[in-house]
């Protein structure tokens, strides 16, 4: 466990050029329903590796309610963090989108707006390994928008949509560039109305690709299941499932998708990845990445909150949550060769846990071939929570 993590939510975490360790998260104070509630950015940062961590460090102290950050580090070892804000905690106070850097390790921080409008959702950070090229998405209205920088931030293209929302809700949940300088970008829809109206609904799988700085896409729909409300395997008073997808690329260009699917309530999530080697034109078919069997039901485990990450050359690892041993646990599932073979399930919580704090975390490959992860363990309804770390070569 980070040290003072209590109240920290959503953890994200990079690493440096050599192996630094930097894990940000919101730091809640005040209870979410009360008025005087507030959340700020912190940073940990750890310069062996992950052995031992030092922090939080307050990341900025201007702005209010700072929530779902990311965060990212070039080639140079400089630090990018991405969040959304309040400029003040009166009603109605418009969102602002937020970046922050450091040259410095996290010591200190600068921060600027990127200079959009009408962000309401979950933004997610691509940065080129120069530091020039910075891409940050979000959920916006009439759909996903893109804004973009080809000079380190210096000056902002308009923004971009990326898919008219045409009545359906986009939840961005990765965005990264690749070798040759293309955009990916991975996104669940789902229809608004069904939403409102609490029905259950299905829910599409995008992988989107744009050589053009978003200006166009090329969207691949990987899979297509229901998100329901309560009914979950196993948690029968679960408030609401949908399926999850997360994309990376590899060093020689392979792109990745790892998704969760079902087939509706009281059935587990199974957990499947997909491969292009041809910039997303055409995918494998989905491999089963894990089907652990889960003794107290005598079934599978459900699976949930699937990340991914590759480095340089044909590494790449999938990490997620399942409840193989009856409540939960974060696990991983490695491969050198591009996804021909793969290591055997690495158990990362030496132990479970009642719920994720928030809905999400975080996984890099470092250039040395090492994974790092950090998710957040929580209390049923997300009272409150505390962020966990850990690592494993990739040939474990």
């Amino acid at each position: 466990m980070l040290p003072s993590s209590t109240d920290c939510w959503e953890p994200a975490i990079a690493v440096g050029p050599r192996e630094q360790v930097y894990i940000v998260a919101g730091q809640r104070r005040g209870a979410t329903t009360s008025k005087a509630f507030d959340q700020q950015q912190v940073l940990w940062r750890s310069l062996d590796g992950g052995a031992t961590f030092e922090g939080p460090w307050l990341v900025d102290a201007e702005g209010h309610r700072q929530g779902d950050q990311r965060i990212a580090v070039d080639r140079d070892g400089t630090i990018y963090v991405t969040y959304m804000d309040h400029e003040n905690l009166n009603p109605g106070a418009p969102t602002r989108l937020r970046l922050v850097r450091s040259h410095d390790e996290g010591r200190t921080f600068v921060a600027e707006t990127i200079p959009v409008t009408h962000v309401s959702d979950k933004p997610e950070l691509a940065v080129s390994s120069d530091g020039k090229r910075i891409a940050v998405v979000y959920e916006s209205s009439p759909g996903p928008a893109l804004v973009t920088t080809a000079d380190g931030g210096r000056t902002w293209n308009e923004t971009r949509l990326v898919e008219p929302g045409n009545g359906r809700h986009f939840w961005p949940e990765a965005l990264r560039f690749a070798p040759d300088g293309a955009l990916w970008f991975a996104v669940p829809s789902m229809s608004d109305a069904d939403i409102s109206k609490q029905l259950q609904t299905d829910v599409q799988l995008h992988a989107y690709r744009s050589i053009d700085d978003g200006r166009t896409w090329q969207d691949s729909r990987l899979s297509s299941s229901p998100r329901f409300l309560k009914g979950c395997a196993h948690d029968p008073d679960c408030r609401v499932r949908l399926p999850s997808i997360a994309v990376a690329i590899d060093g020689k260009g392979q792109a990745y998708a790892a998704y969760t699917e079902g087939s509706g309530p009281g059935h587990p999530y199974a957990l499947l990845l997909k491969s292009s080697t041809d910039a997303g034109r055409t995918w494998s078919a989905g491999r089963v990445v894990s089907a652990a069997p889960r003794p107290q039901s005598n079934d599978v485990a459900d699976h949930d909150f699937p990340s991914i990450a590759a480095n340089g050359e044909a590494g790449m690892c999938v990490v997620w949550v399942d409840d193989r041993r009856g409540a939960l646990d974060t696990v991983a599932r490695c491969s050198i060769d591009g996804a021909k073979t793969w290591s055997d399930d690495v158990l990362l919580s030496n132990r479970s846990f009642t719920s994720i704090y928030g809905h999400y975390g975080g996984a890099a490959i470092s250039s040395r071939g090492r994974l790092f992860v950090v998710w957040a363990e929580g209390e049923r309804d997300n009272r409150t929570g505390t962020v966990w770390f850990n690592s494993v070569p990739l040939g474990h």
